[in-house]
């Protein structure tokens, strides 16, 4: 069983006023790439931009999981950003984004990456849960909204 906050880290949880999908993903790669499991900074943002432009990764309900598997990254990392106001993502349900999770994973990550991007979306089709964390004031509250999930 995976449970998201034995991966989710309050370092890569940022809080965002942000006016774009490009902006936002630009501080969100910024932010995880102090990650040792980062292992290229410049590979990792073209590979998060490349899969953006396959199709959107807004999935609805206020949110988007732009996500990545590639040979440079060593391990399972999630960031997830905040952004209150909300933004265009061209989203399937054509509403803002307020809430982003930005997966990176090694390209033998397969199954856990599925099942880690299986379970985000799960547990966030809890409307308390997506409220709470647009309101969240820390990071460390963002990640307690995940404990036992």
């Amino acid at each position: 069983m995976i449970y998201l906050k034995e991966i989710l880290k309050a370092d890569y949880v940022a809080f965002l006023e942000t006016t774009s999908k490009d902006e936002t993903l630009n501080e969100m790669i910024h932010l995880m790439d102090r990650s040792e499991n980062i292992l290229d900074k410049n590979k990792f943002s073209q590979a998060v931009f490349q899969r953006e432009q396959i199709v959107s990764t807004g999935i609805g309900l206020g949110m988007a999981i732009p996500h990545v598997k590639i040979k440079e990254v060593a391990d399972i990392t999630i960031g997830i950003g905040i952004i209150r106001k909300g933004i265009d993502w061209n989203a399937i349900d054509n509403k803002p984004v307020h809430v982003v999770f930005l997966i990176a994973a090694s390209d033998s990550q397969h199954e856990a990456y599925l099942r880690i991007l299986a379970k985000i979306v799960l547990v966030m089709k809890n409307q308390s849960r997506r409220e709470k964390l647009i309101k969240a004031e820390t990071a460390e509250e963002v990640i307690s909204l995940f404990e036992n999930v």
